[in-house]
């Protein structure tokens, strides 16, 4: 009896590292602030023949909120910003100091990978806010984290970083891509050799602006590869003074481009491409790596950002916008059952890429959180243009708290809600996208009560204003995209995957439930759905404030807000990490040749500890 109790215990043990070495990898290369709207995408041989290639490009693929931080909040909880509270990347709306604060950092995707015993690692920047103050502990949950600090995460070319919470590192004389590229590999390098599956994070701050609003610096190997591109010139680009009168807020007075700003504009999106070619470096090398070790058919590889970005278009250049360029991002992916050389239109959001990692993990579904507001793309990855896919993921909500900003330095501002040059303080707003095979439509309510409607099918560039339209069938879009705004706004767990579910008419027609909007533009329908009243937001406050946000359906809706699954941070505020000595950026720009095989162990000889006075705060 015992022996054969021994035998049945070691049959046991090796079919589950069996099991522990069949389940699938994943590689997620996530870029910062990188557009799809102006053809990035396209100029990354990397990322279309390793990638696009061999796996599925989907094009309706969302940010939930356009800026860094909140963004990235909402992926790695699986929640939209208004249950996360993190909105803004810096106090009192966002951040990784709240996100701590907020004890969300306990209960996160690298915590749930490990219960399904993926050795789980991340190299880059994780969130604005990370920073000298307080890089130790490192962020929980990963078995290794090795992340980029302020005040230096979008300084390209002077590259500071904390591996598992211990003192920064300076990498003199290398290229921040260069150094995340070097490290990733090295990680892949021994994951691969471990017996557990792994998932590794790869996120380069590329193509974000240096600092504030000067272009990135590439390495110097691809400077001035893109001197001759300029931004596509569509119809939104400077557009004419009809259609911008049309836009809300601040928008509406401002004045057409110069000739200045728009070669300030094409010089940035110059050096954006050409900061991108170093991600293609990062694809290139982990492709290689994977064939090489032979385990490419049973890894995901997913490439994505955390929001797009705008260059001219509607007058501006920037992010925080609910604009498609700003809030359409890339995602191309690549694995097990994934369809080579697909197009796919369904829809998707940063809020579904952690429900889809625990499923391909195989974490039992009573482990997973309870709060998910996303849900699994595994399916739609696998059978990637199936209707009804698309169809239960048409409506996507996009908000936003907090200032817009320009990223151009000569920018000279009209009067609007502005403090200093360039940054615009009227910038809340509420947008409901809906994605739907027969028509797409986009409808913002904002802060300052302007309306904002569009039919993207025949207005892809979002022009045209249809919001003070009086027609029988814009009254009828407009009233049921309101109502469906209302409960996205506010949403949590099901009702952000299906919010139809909760504003079903009284008399359904021929028995049949509303679960698009094609199906509530029924006339029969119209006294249910014009009773809602309009998406309101009482002051352009910046930051999460439920009281200034109503009302609310269901009413309950404003006590919930993702409070049972988080600290309240009320009135949150934290320093920032201005240290007595700064480091001077690598002159002259790194990134050579010479260091496009740079090896680890010549990353580290290049490497030094930062004194006391490099980390200090006088404050």
């Amino acid at each position: 009896m015992k022996f054969s109790a021994t035998v049945t215990l070691i049959l046991g043990i090796c079919a589950s590292i069996k099991a522990a070495k069949t389940r699938p990898n994943i590689v997620f290369i996530f870029t910062d602030d990188q557009d799809l709207r102006h053809g990035s995408l396209e100029t990354q041989r990397a990322v279309q023949r390793h990638l696009a290639a061999k796996g599925t490009t989907f094009t309706n693929h969302y940010s939930t909120v356009a800026v860094c931080c909140p963004s990235r909040v909402s992926l790695m909880r699986g929640q939209a910003a208004h249950n996360t509270n993190n909105t803004a990347i810096r106090a009192p709306g966002g951040g990784y100091p709240k996100f701590v604060a907020s004890a969300e950092n306990e209960n996160y995707l690298p915590h749930w990978l490990s219960k399904a015993d993926y050795n789980a690692e991340y190299i880059g920047k994780l969130f604005n806010g990370n920073s000298l103050l307080n890089y130790s502990p490192g962020p929980l949950g990963w078995r290794h984290i090795d992340v980029l600090l302020e005040p230096y995460i979008n300084t390209h070319n002077t590259v500071v970083m904390s591996e598992n919470g211990a003192r920064p590192k300076h990498y003199s004389g290398f290229q921040q891509t260069d150094v995340i590229r070097i490290k990733a590999l090295e990680r892949l390098r021994l994951l691969i050799d471990e017996e557990n599956p792994f998932f590794l994070m790869i996120s380069p701050t590329a193509p974000h602006v240096q600092n504030l609003y000067d272009p990135p610096a590439p390495p110097a190997r691809y400077y001035g590869l893109f001197n001759d591109t300029t931004v596509p010139r569509t119809p939104n680009f400077n557009p004419p003074q009809k259609y911008q009168k049309g836009k809300p807020s601040w928008l509406r007075d401002l004045a057409p481009l110069n000739s200045t700003q728009i070669d300030e504009i094409d010089l940035l999106y110059q050096r954006r491409l050409e900061s991108l070619r170093g991600v293609d470096d990062i694809v290139d090398d982990v492709v290689e790596m994977l064939e090489k070790r032979g385990i490419i058919d049973n890894t995901y590889i997913i490439y994505s950002t955390d929001q797009g970005y705008h260059l001219g278009t509607h007058r501006h250049s920037g992010k925080s916008l609910p604009y498609l360029e700003d809030s359409n991002i890339p995602l191309v992916v690549r694995g097990p059952g994934v369809p080579q050389g697909v197009i796919s239109r369904t829809p998707s959001t940063v809020t579904d890429f952690a429900p889809t990692f625990l499923e391909i993990a195989g974490l039992a579904p009573e482990l997973h959180p309870p709060f998910f507001d996303g849900a699994s793309l595994l399916t739609a990855w696998k059978h990637p243009n199936t209707p009804a896919l698309a169809k239960k993921k048409e409506a996507i909500n996009v908000e936003y708290w907090g200032s817009a900003y320009t990223e151009i330095p000569t920018w000279s501002s009209g009067d609007y809600g502005v403090y200093f040059p360039g940054v615009y303080l009227d910038n809340d707003y509420k947008t409901m996208r809906v994605v739907g095979e027969k028509s797409s439509w986009m409808y913002s309510r904002w802060c300052t009560n302007d309306t904002e409607l569009y039919n993207t099918t025949d207005d892809p560039y979002e022009l045209k204003n249809l919001a003070n339209l009086t027609d029988p069938h814009t009254r009828r879009v407009k009233s049921r995209l309101n109502a469906l705004l209302m409960v996205t706004k506010s949403c949590t767990k099901s009702t952000c995957r299906d919010p139809w579910s909760i504003i079903q008419p009284p008399s359904p027609r021929h028995g049949k439930r509303v679960e698009t909007l094609h199906d509530a533009l029924d006339p029969h329908y119209d006294a249910f759905y014009e009773a809602f009243p309009l998406v309101t937001i009482d002051e352009c406050m910046n930051y999460q404030f439920a009281a200034n946000e109503g009302p609310f359906f269901p009413p309950s809706a404003q006590f919930e807000l993702g409070l049972e699954y988080r600290n309240s941070t009320d009135n949150f505020a934290y320093a920032t990490a201005d240290p007595i000595e700064t480091i001077a950026e690598n002159s002259p720009l790194a990134g050579g040749w010479e260091q496009r095989q740079a090896t680890y162990e010549t990353l580290v000889k290049a490497a030094r500890v930062l004194t006391d006075r490099e980390i200090n705060n006088p404050s």
